[in-house]
C-alpha cells in the first residue's frame, strides 16, 4: 500500500514537484559560478601561453657573434634589394638618403659585430638616375676585427 498523502513519493521531494523545481534557484547559482570560474581558468590559461610565447620569442636572439654579423648581412640585402625596387619604379620618388642612412650608420648602430657599412648608391657616383653610371644599390658589412675569436 502506498504511504497517506504521498501516493508513493520519493524521499526529500514533496508531492507534485520534480527534482529540479525543488532546488530552486540554487541549481542556477551553482551553474552561474561554474560557468564564471571556467572563463576565469581559461582566460589564465589563454595568458599563460601567450606570456610563454612571447618569452620563447624574445629568448631565440641568438648569441652567436658570427650568426648575427649574418643577420646583418642579410639585412643589408633586404635594404639594399628594397631601394633598388623604389629606384627602379617610376612611380616611387627615391630618396637616397632613406636608404643610405638605414644602411650606415643604421646597421652599425643596431648590430654591435658590425663596425661600418658601405653604401652605394644606385643612381652611380653623380646621383643622378638614368645615365650610363647607375649601378645596382649595394650595402656592404664591414665586420669588427677578431669577429668569433
Amino acid at each position: 500500500m502506498a504511504a497517506a498523502g504521498g501516493g508513493g513519493v520519493g524521499v526529500g521531494v514533496s508531492a507534485g514537484t520534480r527534482p529540479s523545481e525543488a532546488l530552486g534557484d540554487q541549481g542556477l547559482m551553482t551553474l552561474e559560478w561554474l560557468l564564471i570560474v571556467g572563463t576565469i581558468a581559461g582566460l589564465a590559461a589563454s595568458t599563460v601561453l601567450i606570456v610563454q610565447r612571447v618569452l620563447d620569442d624574445t629568448s631565440e636572439v641568438p648569441v652567436d657573434p658570427l650568426v648575427r654579423l649574418l643577420e646583418a648581412d642579410v639585412e643589408a640585402a633586404f635594404i639594399a634589394a628594397e631601394a633598388q625596387a623604389a629606384f627602379d619604379d617610376p612611380a616611387v620618388t627615391y630618396v637616397d638618403a632613406t636608404y643610405s642612412n638605414r644602411c650606415n650608420p643604421g646597421l652599425a648602430n643596431t648590430y654591435d659585430e658590425v663596425s661600418s657599412a658601405d653604401w652605394t648608391n644606385p643612381a652611380g657616383p653623380d646621383g643622378i638616375a638614368g645615365n650610363a653610371d647607375d649601378v645596382a644599390a649595394k650595402c656592404d658589412v664591414t665586420p669588427v676585427a677578431n669577429l668569433g675569436s
